[in-house]
């Protein structure tokens, strides 16, 4: 017997992102690590945001985050990111993005992804959460890593994590 092909009727959810990512999906250890290093990195964070500033729209660990995904699963560019951002839960999830939260401005992620590159937060969360998932990035079918976009990143860092 064939199932109906129902539209679409539920008007709300009682499922977190969270319960929709398979618990063994090799992005929660991906997003743990990249936890890990986020803490690590606090005090810096917090050097490139001083207090009394303007306060940033986005979060410089979701931007971080962000940066992730776009490298891990080749995203062909920024605005590719910021579109898959809007309606990918998998991304929203690992990015800390709850489903009611807001689109992000381009222009927005930009300034703020300029800012951790010159402030070389970029290059060091991305240093270090290498060096944590060292060949299981490459090894993983779940992710097709743009290695040349991430070696752009990292700039002068050298690190072989192949």
């Amino acid at each position: 017997m064939r199932a109906a092909d129902a539209s679409q009727t539920e008007l709300f959810s009682f499922v977190s992102i969270d319960e929709r990512v398979p618990p063994k999906h090799p992005i929660r250890t991906l997003r743990n690590a990249a936890a890990t290093v986020l803490v690590e990195l606090r005090p810096r964070l917090d050097d490139a945001y001083p207090r009394g500033g303007i306060s940033a729209t986005i979060a410089p660990e979701q931007v971080l985050r962000a940066m992730v995904i776009w490298g891990v699963y080749s995203l062909p560019s920024e605005r590719q990111l910021i579109e898959q951002l809007s309606y990918n839960l998998l991304f929203r999830w690992f990015v800390g993005l709850e489903i009611s939260s807001p689109d992000w401005p381009r222009t927005t992620f930009q300034a703020n992804r300029r800012r951790l590159q010159d402030a070389g937060l970029v290059a060091e969360f991305l240093a270090r959460l290498l060096t944590r998932t060292k060949g299981r990035l490459l090894a993983n079918a779940h992710f097709t890593v743009n290695r040349s976009l991430l070696d752009v990143w990292l700039g002068q860092t050298s690190i072989d994590w192949l």
